[in-house]
C-alpha cells in the first residue's frame, strides 16, 4: 500500500520514465504485499481450520491462495485493459479496486470473528473505505496528486497504527466450555 500509493507519484515526477515503469512498480507493491499476506497469515489460517466449525468453510477458500492469487490476476488484467482502452479512468479502477478490498477484508473479517470484530480492523477496514470513497468523489474536481497522497498517507497511518495497536493486546483466550462436571 505504501508503495502503490507513494512510489507511484514519485516515478511519475521522473517524467521520463512514464507509465510503463509505473504498472510493474504496482504489480511488484501489490504482488509482494500478497505474498506477504499470504505468509503472515497462514498460522492464523491454520489456526482457524482446527477451531472453527467442520461445515463452515467459506472463510478457508476466501483467505486461501487459490482465491487470491487468481483474483489478483484478474484484477491485474483488467488494470492493464484499462490502461490500453481507457487511460482517462485509469484512478477511477484502482480507487474501486481499493473500495472492493475494503469490502472483501469486511466480508472475510466477518466470516472469521463469530463474536465481534476487533475495533482495530474496523479501524483500518474504515481508513480505507473512506480514503477510496474521497478519492472518487475527488476525481471529479482535481487530478493533483497531493490530495490523493494525503488520502493515502492517511490510511497507511491508520493501518499502521491498527497493526501495532493489534500487535500489543494480548492474544484472548479461547473460552472452553463449560459441561459442569468442574
Amino acid at each position: 500500500m505504501f508503495l502503490s500509493t507513494f512510489g507511484t507519484p514519485i516515478i511519475d515526477s521522473l517524467e521520463s520514465i512514464g507509465v510503463a515503469s509505473t504498472l510493474p512498480v504496482n504489480m511488484t507493491a501489490s504482488g509482494c504485499g500478497l505474498i506477504a499476506i499470504l505468509w503472515a497469515f497462514k498460522r492464523v489460517r491454520n489456526s482457524a481450520e482446527i477451531t472453527q466449525p467442520d461445515g463452515d468453510r467459506a472463510w478457508a477458500r476466501l483467505l486461501g491462495y487459490r482465491f487470491l492469487v487468481p483474483s489478483w490476476i484478474a484484477l491485474n488484467a483488467v488494470l492493464i485493459l484499462t490502461i490500453a482502452f481507457a487511460s482517462s479512468r485509469v484512478s477511477l479502477v484502482v480507487f474501486l479496486i481499493r473500495l472492493g478490498l475494503a469490502v472483501y477484508l469486511y466480508y472475510a473479517l466477518i466470516l472469521s470473528f463469530s463474536k465481534r470484530i476487533p475495533g482495530e480492523a474496523v479501524i483500518a477496514i474504515a481508513s480505507l473505505s473512506l480514503s477510496s470513497i474521497a478519492s472518487i468523489a475527488l476525481l471529479s474536481i482535481t487530478t493533483s496528486p497531493g490530495l490523493y497522497v494525503l488520502l493515502g498517507g492517511a490510511t497507511i497511518v491508520a493501518w499502521i497504527f491498527s497493526g501495532i495497536y493489534a500487535r500489543t493486546r494480548p492474544v484472548p483466550e479461547l473460552e472452553e466450555e463449560r459441561t459442569g462436571l468442574e
